[in-house]
């Protein structure tokens, strides 16, 4: 198994990129009102 980070919604990205019945849990915990920019990964 590979490690893969998916940028985008989260169902879009489960409908087309993850396999039925694969997924048990996800876990969403957004950092609310940091101020900060956490798109600094994905800049083009």
């Amino acid at each position: 198994m590979t490690n893969k980070l998916y940028y985008g919604d989260n169902l879009d990205i489960l409908r087309g990129h993850i396999a039925d019945e694969s997924v048990d849990l996800v876990y969403l915990d957004p950092p609310f009102n940091s101020n900060a920019s956490y798109n600094v990964l994905f800049q083009a």
